[in-house]
């Protein structure tokens, strides 16, 4: 995701159609086990919705499902994933918050249910990635996003989320 601002100082410049400030990025990167998977979860602000812009997902060799539930039960995740403010200048927090390794997970809707294929070794090349991604995301609501190994051998994953947030 490429980003260029006007250089002038105190002035508000465009990130792609996002106001300086406002936009936020969250990277992870861990291994998943094979038949395990990567829970996160995702609490939006209470008068905030949270645009999701672009989400990547890269799995090092194994296949990958992923799965995204609005409003499921679960027991709160153990550790909170630090959102960066996009623009090192401003000094706003994202009010939506990112936590790891929820668990007890059931019920909630479907949102989104799809694949990253198993990385082919004899190809070679790199290692496969998913598509480019857009969501909004309702206020005052939890979403759980589950990044599942369907492999038989751990697998290096990186996530890496561009957000930005909106009172309407």
């Amino acid at each position: 995701m490429a980003l260029t601002s006007i250089p002038f100082s105190n002035m508000p410049y465009w990130l792609g159609f996002v106001f300086a400030g406002q936009a936020f990025t969250l990277s992870h990167r861990t291994t998943i086990p094979p038949g395990q998977s990567l829970n996160i979860q995702i609490t939006t602000g209470k008068d905030t919705i949270t645009h999701i812009t672009d989400r990547r997902i890269v799995s090092g060799s194994e296949q990958l499902g992923i799965k995204l539930l609005k409003n499921p039960g679960f027991t709160h995740g153990n550790r909170k994933l630090p959102t960066i403010n996009l623009d090192d200048r401003s000094k706003i927090q994202a009010a939506t918050s990112f936590y790891k390794n929820p668990s007890n997970i059931h019920g909630g809707t479907v949102m989104e249910e799809t694949m990253i294929p198993r990385y082919a070794f004899s190809q070679g090349g790199n290692p496969i990635e998913s598509t480019s991604y857009e969501r909004i995301l309702q206020f005052d609501s939890n979403y759980m996003l589950i990044i599942q190994n369907e492999g038989f051998y751990p697998t290096n994953v990186a996530l890496n989320l561009a957000f930005y947030e909106s009172g309407n």
